[in-house]
């Protein structure tokens, strides 16, 4: 089963579970900010350790949101949302690992090569790298149980056109970045081209787990190895300290990478890949139907 079972009966309307969801959410975020704040003892919600402590709660709190709705209103198991770990997790994820390596890594020397970057300094931080490690992680399972666990799952359950899911939960994982710093339009086409090829990820692989950690892998490596901001936001510090002559539509500017024209050109062969994978294993799991 590469997609969501359709057979056991909606016991909530699609409109009125994802109206559910949005108020549990957002109570859940107003709780989760106080929380952070008082923890920091002020209102500063740009410094590392707010961002630090804040995906650390966020992801708690998001996860009782959706365990709330998910197993306790509509009464479905945890297992659904790609909450379990088989041998091919790991598998997958290495995969997804050294892809996201790869990409950043061929993106990065075109950008050297074409002189819109250059290395600074090297510096190696345990500490930092760690720190960021741990932070990415919280942050990559707080958008990927939102957005590929719980809503593209419900998407997919109420019966939608596969396909027609992917595209709405990009389009909302993009647009959940446009209040982010620096954001344009080739960021918010890379947000979207991302948003599709974890949910392709997602699907194929039946893990969050995977698509969590492709996510953290994405944001990790281009942050804290390659020194470029993260989706205009930047925190530890990183192993590569960069500088850039001018901010461009080849090194991504403000942004970082994910406003770079090159990290377009690059997603695309990997989401058909993707695509074919996941189009292959629908087929497949139709024909046993």
């Amino acid at each position: 089963m590469c997609y969501i079972e359709k057979k056991n009966k909606v016991r909530v309307p699609l409109w009125a579970d994802l109206l559910i969801f949005l108020v549990l959410l957002f109570i859940a975020s107003l709780i989760g900010v106080e929380s952070t704040l008082s923890l920091i003892g002020s209102t500063d919600f740009e410094s590392v350790k707010y961002s630090f402590l804040s995906a650390i709660i966020s992801s708690i709190m998001v996860f009782l949101v959706i365990w709330l709705q998910h197993c306790i209103i509509d009464k479905r198991p945890l297992s659904e949302l790609g909450l379990c770990t088989t041998h091919f997790v790991w598998k997958h994820s290495s995969l997804v690992v050294v892809w996201t390596f790869i990409v950043f890594a061929i993106g990065f020397l075109i950008c050297l090569l074409s002189g819109d970057v250059s290395i600074v300094s090297v510096h190696w931080n345990l500490k930092d790298l760690s720190l960021s490690l741990l932070m990415f992680t919280f942050g990559a399972f707080y958008e990927e149980i939102i957005m590929r666990g719980y809503l593209l799952t419900r998407l997919c359950r109420s019966g939608l056109n596969v396909w027609l899911c992917l595209i709405i939960t990009a389009i909302i994982f993009s647009a959940m970045h446009l209040a982010n710093p620096n954001v344009n339009f080739c960021s918010v086409v890379n947000l979207f081209l991302f948003g599709i090829l974890d949910g392709c990820i997602f699907l194929y692989t039946k893990s969050l787990w995977v698509s969590v950690i492709a996510h953290c892998a994405w944001n990790w490596i281009q942050g804290s190895i390659f020194g470029f901001k993260v989706s205009g936001c930047e925190f530890f510090q990183p192993i590569i300290n960069l500088d850039m002559p001018s901010y461009n539509l080849v090194n991504g500017g403000l942004f970082g990478f994910e406003g770079s024209i090159i990290c377009t050109i690059l997603l695309i062969p990997f989401i058909i890949v993707f695509i074919n994978l996941l189009s292959k294993s629908i087929a497949k799991d139709e024909c046993q139907h």
